[in-house]
């Protein structure tokens, strides 16, 4: 039953008022008893006290709140930013990661690549955007260890072929259209060590193939060689070999040089037949191409010849003369501030020696605004300006680089009706000036009665640019113009200017420091791209990028640094670097006492005379001394501690202050030993073959079964710096007699 609300406020009522009651517990603290009312009073003040702590919280936790959304909207902002870097392709993944996090990561390919040809424009340019810049890169050492395995072998390039090979999968036929171009740079004749393949190499020429698309903008270097000149059977092996990468060889170009024109008329070519049987396909034909920009130069060099000139038929049966006086009037006649050729100079006309190989130079003589010039200025050189003319339409239609242009010349060959009738009269045009214009000379002022070399060239590629397009537009139908730069040697002359460039001031690199520079070229994509002109005729290759750039680098190794600015890794090059530094004075010592080689037949003498040849071993066989005492303290002393006359010391103890190592007895029978050794083994110059120091240890360790290998292996490695040294000096000699006779005979004449 529920109890009766009256009756319980009737005894609340009754009930007396409650007090607190303090109470004693046994160990006598006092407790007190709250009464039900001072209690809830007690805990309202207690929930009163948490809700001001709980208002306090919240407030802490909204101000919270406020910073984690201003985070997370400025986290949002930066990672839309880092996305935006990373679809723009200005940072990768993997940079973004290491900035955001800096943490460890594993660099991809292409941030290798990327960083590798930042390293090979300049090492402090990579430490600056590192370390100032903080831009994430892979470290030195990781472009070390992820290029260790990377080699270019001479002769066609297999990492070049299997990149290619891939890239054509994906290519359509106009694509597939490709033109092979060959030429040769100038490197360093002396000699050079090659730590990678132990092997000592000397050359002065460079051979390179490339291979670029005729319809597309890719090109890739396939083959490189040293001190070879190109072969027909070479050509056709190459050709065979591209060909079984499904792509199609359809044009081959070379510079007038005498080699290449021999090897020309070997395969073939003759002037009325400017194509030979094409390698991989006899129902085919290969057309061959003159490089078009150095026949110009070829064209300004007759022309501006101080002893003759380019003798022009007229008409009624007599001549005129292109020569360097037509252009010095010009001159003349335009020397003021407002002229209508302000682009011409006297250098124009004057420019000799390596000048002469400007292309801008010869374009901007034979240029339009010339011809018109001297047309209208000059009215008793109408010939002469008719000629510039027609060798400045010729040259736009050889060296077209856009489709559509509004001189009609520099279109794509055969892009518009139009442009092909005009493309059609210059090339005729050309071809009838240059079949009745012959070379003046002192023996033959009317004008030599063959055609000279440039000649034929214009004539062959003038002939081959009809019969490619005639081809292509009969096996090809989607083929609609030809870009006629694409058969030029333009992009062989990009890779030359890069590989000079990429070592800073030293642009005449050895045959080691050439083939290092094309390692970086193919792994790095476009370390360093060739220098323009303020007026440059032939215009350098948007796309800098090979194939190969970017792909397959987790075998590369770092002895691509190698004849570039590089603090390298590797043990193996590092003592390579101290082998040529620090063996200075024992080289001087060696050689202190004797007058330089007159050739390199002197070199090899290991007769004694005086003992002067048995003091500078002596110097020698202490350097290493020194240099292993760590590994056998008991090779030498200072030479305050050796016993005067053991061994030849007389030489050490005039130069040495207290601290030269003089060898020990045994020491120095070892190393005398070695010399007849090194002697039999290099002769008199060196000896090329591949694993030098690695034979020469061999030798030594018969003999001495019980010496170190490390000091077996500094010991090879001095004497053989001792003699590159040498014969490089004889090099720079000789070098420097037949300078000093050509100069002569130059002011003799």
């Amino acid at each position: 039953m529920s109890e009766d609300p009256d009756d319980v406020s009737m005894e609340e009522e009754e009930q007396p008022a409650e007090v607190s009651v303090a109470l004693e517990v046994d160990n006598g603290a006092e407790v007190t008893i709250l009464t039900p009312l001072e209690e809830v009073a007690r805990l309202q003040r207690e929930v009163d006290r948490l809700r001001r702590v709980m208002e306090g919280q919240r407030r802490r936790w909204r101000r919270a709140k406020a910073i984690l959304l201003r985070e997370r909207n400025a986290a949002q902002k930066k990672a839309a930013t880092l996305d935006a870097l990373v679809k723009n392709g200005v940072l990768s993944k993997e940079q973004v990661r290491q900035a955001t996090t800096g943490r460890r990561v594993c660099w991809s390919p292409k941030d290798v690549s990327k960083a590798l040809g930042l390293r090979c424009i300049s090492r402090k340019a990579y430490q600056f955007a590192t370390s100032a810049l903080r831009v994430p890169l892979p470290s030195i050492s990781t472009l070390s260890r992820r290029t260790r395995a990377f080699q270019i072998a001479p002769g066609v390039m297999d990492a070049a072929v299997a990149v290619l090979e891939a890239s054509a999968q994906g290519m359509t036929p106009l694509e597939r259209l490709c033109v092979v171009c060959f030429d040769e740079m100038s490197v360093n004749g002396r000699y050079c060590y090659d730590s990678a393949a132990d092997q000592l190499m000397a050359a002065s020429k460079l051979q390179v193939l490339m291979v670029r698309g005729l319809c597309s903008k890719w090109k890739q270097p396939l083959y490189y060689e040293f001190d070879a000149a190109m072969t027909p059977e070479k050509l056709a092996d190459i050709i065979a070999r591209i060909e079984s990468l499904g792509l199609q060889v359809v044009a081959a170009v070379s510079d007038m040089g005498p080699g290449n024109e021999a090897m020309w008329k070997k395969a073939g070519v003759t002037d009325s037949r400017s194509w030979i049987t094409h390698p991989s396909d006899p129902e085919r034909k290969l057309w061959v191409f003159a490089d078009a920009p150095h026949l110009v130069k070829l064209v300004r060099t007759h022309t501006v010849d101080e002893k003759g000139g380019l003798v022009l038929p007229r008409g009624d049966g007599t001549t005129a003369l292109l020569s360097r006086q037509c252009f010095l009037e010009l001159l003349e006649v335009t020397r003021r501030e407002l002229s209508p050729c302000h682009k011409l100079t006297h250098f124009h006309v004057e420019a000799s020696g390596q000048a002469t190989q400007r292309v801008y130079l010869a374009a901007q003589l034979f240029s339009n605004s010339v011809g018109k010039a001297m047309e209208m200025l000059l009215p008793r050189r109408q010939l002469q300006s008719e000629a510039i003319l027609t060798v400045d339409k010729w040259f736009d239609t050889m060296n077209s680089r856009t489709r559509f242009d509004p001189r009609l010349e520099r279109c794509g060959y055969g892009a518009s009706p139009e442009a092909a009738a005009a493309q059609e009269a210059a090339l005729r045009n050309m071809e009838r000036l240059i079949r009745n214009t012959r070379k003046a000379t002192p023996g033959h002022p009317g004008g030599r009665r063959s055609l000279l070399p440039f000649q034929r060239g214009i004539l062959r590629s003038t002939a081959s640019l009809r019969g490619l397009f005639a081809d292509l537009r009969e096996s090809t139908p989607e083929l609609n113009y030809i870009m006629t730069s694409h058969v030029n040697q333009d992009c062989l002359e990009n890779v030359f200017s890069q590989l000079r460039g990429m070592g800073g001031q030293n642009q005449h690199p050895d045959a080691v420091e050439t083939r290092s520079r094309l390692r970086i070229l193919l792994m790095a994509p476009s370390p360093l791209v060739a220098v323009s002109s303020r007026a440059r005729a032939v215009q350098l290759e948007a796309d800098e990028a090979f194939l190969t750039t970017e792909t397959s680098l987790e075998n590369l190794t770092n002895l691509a640094f190698r004849g570039l600015d590089f603090q390298v890794e590797d043990q193996a090059l590092v003592d390579g670097a101290t082998d040529e530094t620090d063996m200075e004075q024992a080289f001087v010592a060696s050689t202190a006492e004797e007058q330089p080689p007159s050739d390199a037949t002197s070199s090899g003498s290991c007769s004694s005379e005086l003992g002067i040849d048995r003091e500078a071993l002596a110097f020698v066989a202490g350097y290493v001394a020194r240099k292993c005492s760590a590994i056998d303290p008991s090779l030498g002393c200072r030479t305050g501690e050796a016993t005067p006359g053991a061994v030849p010391d007389r030489w050490l103890r005039v130069v040495s202050r207290g601290g030269l190592t003089v060898p020990s007895p045994r020491w120095m029978a070892v190393v005398e030993g070695f010399e007849v050794v090194f002697c039999l083994v290099m002769g008199d110059t060196v000896d090329k073959d591949p694993g030098i120091v690695r034979r020469l240890c061999d030798a030594l360790a018969v003999k001495e079964p019980t010496l170190d290998r490390r000091i077996i292996r500094k010991l090879a490695r001095t004497r053989m710096h001792i003699r590159v040294r040498w014969l490089n000096s004889a090099k720079a000699d000789a070098a420097e007699k037949r300078r000093g006779v050509k100069q002569t005979h130059q002011h003799s004449v």
